[in-house]
Parts: C-alpha cells; structure tokens; sequence
C-alpha cells in the first residue's frame, strides 16, 4: 500500500473516533468535523489522541506505524483537502462501535502549481472503535479504495 493510502487510512480511521458517554452516535459524528478540520490543518497531535496504544490494522500497522504515515502525509502536501460520508455506525453495547466511512481526500504536494502535483482517492473505511471512560478511541481498521459498489 503506498504511502498517502496508508495516510489515508490513518486520517479516516481517526475521523470516527469520539468522546463522552451520553450519546455515542452524536459523539462520533460531531468528531468527523473536528478530525476533518484536523486533517485539513496537518494537525498530527489530534490524530495521536484519537489512535488507541492498542491500534492494529488489517495491514499489520500499529498506531505508531499510522501516525508516522500520517507525519509523512502531512510534511509531503501543503494542502489537503477532506470529504466524508458516514455510511453506518452500529453501536456494539455502551463502548464499542463498528463504523463504515467514505473518504475523499485530495493532497497538493508543496510547491506544486494549482492541478500539478495533486493526488486524490477515494476509499472505504470500516473501523473499530472503543470507549475508554468516555473518549472514542479507534483500535482496528480495513482499509480499502472504494470501488463505487
């Protein structure tokens, strides 16, 4: 998987996540805007409060793995743009939550003129999310480009 999939991933993933107890769903949701803002912005630190220690996904990467990713994606483009569509969040009992996320994200390569050097995809993000004491966090991912099934 190249390196702004994985960057991808890692921006998406951390979109689901969320925080407080008294309504997951809401939490979850009112989370995308700020991770998409985050995301958007280059703030790495957002997305490290987001990823769980416990962090594995279907490709092997632990959380460090990720935000190293994330780190790379972020110096690589001076612009990144964010689109998402929530496709479902099942909830899983009162702290777990399986959440499917459609992703659009385009990157501008720094220096590059206006359509040069932008590279965009859309992909698909089923994830698995935990709650911690009130705080969303997202502990496993499938990630996979979305073939517009």
């Amino acid at each position: 998987m190249k390196a702004p999939a994985v960057a991808v991933a890692a921006i998406a993933a951390v979109l689901t996540a969320g925080c407080g107890v008294s309504d997951p769903e809401a939490e979850i949701r009112a989370l995308l805007a700020a991770a998409e803002r985050a995301a958007e912005a280059r703030d790495v630190g957002f997305f490290r409060g987001a990823v769980a220690e416990a962090y594995r996904d279907t490709r092997s990467n632990t959380r460090d793995d990720l935000i190293r990713l994330l780190h790379g994606y972020f110096i690589a483009n001076q612009r990144i743009e964010i689109i998402t569509r929530v496709d479902s969040i099942v909830l899983e009992g009162a702290d777990a939550a399986h959440v499917v996320v459609d992703v659009g994200m385009a990157g501008q390569q720094a220096g590059a003129a206006l359509l040069s050097g932008v590279e965009s995809g859309l992909y698909r993000f089923e994830l698995e999310l935990v709650s911690d004491g009130g705080d969303w966090q997202i502990i496993g991912a499938d990630i996979r480009r979305a073939t517009g099934d």
